[in-house]
C-alpha cells in the first residue's frame, strides 16, 4: 500500500469522526464519541490527508529525487549531409530554424542522430527526423544532419 493510499483512508477516518463524532466501528477499529473541538480538529486534519492521498499537495520530503540526466553534446551541424535511415519520429519545423531540429535530438534520450529537411523538398515544410541510430552520412544538397555525441 502506497503512502498517498495510506494518507487517503487515514484522512477519510478522520473526516468521519470530523461529521459524525466518533461512536462508530470500521473493521476491529473503534472510534469513540469526541467533543466539538476534537470533531473540527479532526476534520481539518482528515481534509488534508485526503488531500495528499489525491497528490493535491506533496510536501518536498515526500516527493520523488528524479535524477536529471546529463546534458548531451552533439556533432557541428553536417551542412549538405543527409542521414538516411534509422527514423522513429518525424515532424514539420519551421523554415530555416534547424536549431529545432538539433534540440528535439539533443532533448530525447532516445535519439542519436537527427536529420533536417528543407522546406521544398519533402512539401511545403521544413521537416526534422530524429533516428534512434547513427545512420551512414551522404551528401545530399537537401539537408543537414547531425548526431549526439555519447
Amino acid at each position: 500500500m502506497t503512502l498517498q493510499t495510506m494518507s487517503f483512508i487515514f484522512g477519510a477516518l478522520l473526516l468521519a469522526v470530523g461529521i459524525l463524532g466518533g461512536g462508530f466501528e470500521v473493521k476491529e477499529i473503534k472510534i469513540s464519541n469526541a467533543s466539538t473541538s476534537v470533531r473540527i480538529l479532526a476534520g481539518l486534519a482528515g481534509l488534508v490527508f485526503i488531500g495528499l492521498g489525491l497528490g493535491l499537495w506533496q510536501p518536498s520530503a515526500l516527493t520523488e529525487v528524479i535524477p536529471v540526466a546529463p546534458t548531451a553534446t552533439m556533432s557541428e551541424r553536417e551542412h549538405d549531409r543527409d542521414r538516411s535511415g534509422g527514423d522513429y519520429t518525424g515532424f514539420d519545423v519551421n523554415t530555416d530554424h534547424i536549431e529545432d531540429c538539433e534540440a528535439a535530438c539533443k532533448a530525447d534520450a532516445k535519439c542519436a542522430a537527427w536529420t533536417y529537411v528543407k522546406p521544398g523538398i519533402q512539401g511545403p515544410h521544413a521537416r526534422c527526423y530524429l533516428k534512434s541510430v547513427i545512420p551512414a552520412i551522404s551528401d545530399n544538397a537537401c539537408c543537414v544532419s547531425g548526431t549526439k555525441i555519447r
